[in-house]
């Protein structure tokens, strides 16, 4: 409610002095409302002799106090977000071994002091989650050598106040992610992860912030489709509920119980609909932020988990944003408020999607990390094994390659499997070179901490699994002086473009959609659909990532407990030195000869 001075004034005269304490040179006029004590002294020379002289003088200061008072009060906050950061401490590529210039935390670390130093009114630093997960850097020190998260560590050196909790979190148990939420020096949010023995939230649902005259809430919400990706042990006990169901439950709270001004949505989810059209994009059963916008109560949603680039901008009347992936941008959100009688209201805000890669990496963050990155080079530079001709992973999508099928022989051997189901994760992975194959390039080439999950299918079911990854060849142009050129749908992201091992096959990309696979055969022998198969692939594609059918209500019949990248080093080294070989199962060419 607006500060509204109150005065009661009577009719002229002896009333005004009334409110005159004292006599002397030092006597003052005190004026009060409920939230505030307005002083102002006056000096007086006599008491009734110039009574006149002082109530004029009152009444001035009474007028120009009442204007003031009727002006609202105002406030003004900077929210500063990244997401996604995925173990992105220095500005350092592990896989390349090469200086980066994408972006890191050690320049966050720089633009964040920058604005903060430039900025008079508070400042925040939120995160949306999928921190403890995604670089060498992070992994080796973190997860296989049991030492403190570096990525935590720059956080608190930086000084985030709350961060979401991501899928990504859970990728390496409850145990990790415990002793990382245990060292950090802010909350790990998440409202809608439950635990289900006691039936509450498993972690701090939100924080309360006093902001200058301001309560900030900042309630964090976790995308719910973690069981679809891991494996049971890394999230037993819990259970994820909807986001926008938990939202309307806990946004309520912040809004009356919590007496906050200004509710803040850390959200690790992306948006399930086409910011400009609104249809849906049919990734409802990870992603959330749509539906957030409609939860009432809401004025910041800071999202993440897809990777994009969502300058500040309305949807639904929310402010909503998301800032790529791997400390490439930081959000920058300026909000004006101003107290109505209805409560505090935004009355102006800007934003913008700040880039880091051209950004001075801060010395002192650099200097604190320096010998763990030492270690990990040393340790990335380990051979895993030996390999005896050249293994080159460009083209492999447009014809069959020794690079993707050294994944399917290393998921066909781990699970026994009849069949197996893998994409080119990397395109940018070095070429191997004949020589020792160093634990660098395995990471470099496998970049995500997958597990693998067999299932068992029929042959309808795979041929519709198939079908669906060949959505990506979308026609041929062809000239008498270049040839043919394959179309692809550049909206399909390459680790989403699966080939298969275990039977043969040919893509005729001129075809509609759903019919392209030809010649499809087992053992040289027509598919039969009817017939059962076991198929291996890994744990994303399992849950169904892709949007893959089928595989995510499949039967289970094995799960790896290792990640890719160990299983790669195991094979290489148990086939010591390993004769990269191309199958040939598969091919594009057109139909030559007319149906019948």
């Amino acid at each position: 409610m607006a500060r509204r001075l109150q005065v009661g004034i009577a009719l002229m005269g002896y009333s005004m002095l009334s409110r005159i304490r004292g006599s002397g040179p030092q006597s003052k006029v005190i004026l009060r409302s409920s939230h505030r004590c307005y002083d102002f002294g006056l000096v007086m020379t006599g008491v009734l002799a110039r009574a006149g002289v002082v109530l004029g003088a009152a009444l001035m200061v009474l007028a120009s106090v009442g204007v003031a008072a009727d002006a609202p009060e105002s406030a003004r906050l900077t929210i500063l977000h990244t997401s996604d950061l995925h173990g992105a401490v220095l500005p350092y590529n592990d896989f390349a071994d090469a200086p980066s210039t994408q972006g890191s935390l050690a320049q966050v670390a720089t633009l964040v002091e920058e604005i903060r130093e430039t900025t008079e009114h508070p400042v925040l630093l939120l995160d949306s989650g999928d921190t403890i997960q995604g670089t060498p850097f992070e992994q080796f020190i973190h997860v296989r050598w049991g030492e403190p998260s570096p990525t935590i560590e720059a956080m608190n050196r930086i000084g985030y106040q709350a961060m979401a909790v991501g899928n990504h979190e859970f990728n390496f148990g409850l145990g990790v992610l415990r002793g990382a939420e245990a060292k950090a020096e802010f909350p790990f949010l998440s409202a809608n992860t439950v635990d289900e023995a006691t039936g509450k939230p498993a972690f701090p649902p939100f924080r309360v912030l006093e902001v200058g005259p301001l309560r900030v809430g900042i309630l964090g919400l976790t995308t719910p489709n973690i069981p679809g990706w891991e494996k049971e042990e890394n999230f037993r006990g819990l259970m994820f509920e909807a986001m926008d169901a938990a939202a309307r439950r806990w946004v309520p709270v912040l809004r009356n119980e919590e007496r906050c001004d200004l509710v803040v949505v850390l959200a690790h989810t992306g948006f399930e609909r086409d910011l400009s059209s609104g249809e849906p994009d049919g990734t409802e059963h990870e992603n959330s932020a749509w539906r957030l916008t409609e939860v009432p109560g809401i004025d910041l949603l800071l999202t993440g988990h897809t990777h994009e680039d969502i300058s500040p901008r309305l949807v639904n009347g929310v402010i909503v944003s998301q800032p790529r992936a791997r400390a490439q941008l930081v959000t920058r959100i300026d909000l004006s408020l101003e107290e109505r009688p209805s409560g505090w209201e935004i009355v102006r805000w800007s934003g913008e999607n700040l880039p880091t890669g051209t950004v001075e990496p801060d010395p002192a963050l650099i200097a604190a990390f320096a010998p763990g990155h030492e270690r990990v080079v040393a340790a990335l530079d380990g051979p895993a094994g030996e390999v005896t001709d050249a293994v080159r992973v460009d083209r492999c999508r447009l014809a069959d390659c020794s690079a993707v099928d050294l994944i399917h022989v290393v998921q066909l051997e781990a699970s026994g499997a009849e069949l197996s189901l893998a994409a080119l994760l990397n395109s940018h992975t070095p070429q191997l070179r004949p020589g020792p194959v160093s634990w660098r390039w395995i990471h470099s080439f496998y970049t995500y901490p997958n597990t693998l999950v067999a299932v068992r299918l029929n042959g309808a079911q795979v041929l519709d699994i198939l079908e669906h990854a060949l959505r990506f060849y979308d026609g041929l142009r062809c000239s008498p002086e270049d040839g043919c050129t394959v179309l692809t749908d550049a909206a399909i992201p390459h680790y989403n473009v699966d080939n298969m091992s275990g039977l043969s096959y040919r893509i005729d990309p001129t075809r509609p959609e759903g019919s392209r696979v030809r010649d499809l055969r087992y053992r040289g022998f027509p598919l039969d659909p009817n017939a059962d198969f076991t198929l291996v692939c890994n744990s994303y594609r399992a849950a169904g990532g892709g949007l893959y059918p089928h595989l995510a209500e499949a039967e289970v019949i094995w799960r790896s407990s290792a990640e890719m990248t160990d299983l790669i080093g195991l094979y290489l080294n148990h086939h010591r030195p390993w004769r990269p070989a191309v199958d040939d199962n598969w091919r594009i060419g057109r139909d030559l000869v007319a149906e019948e």
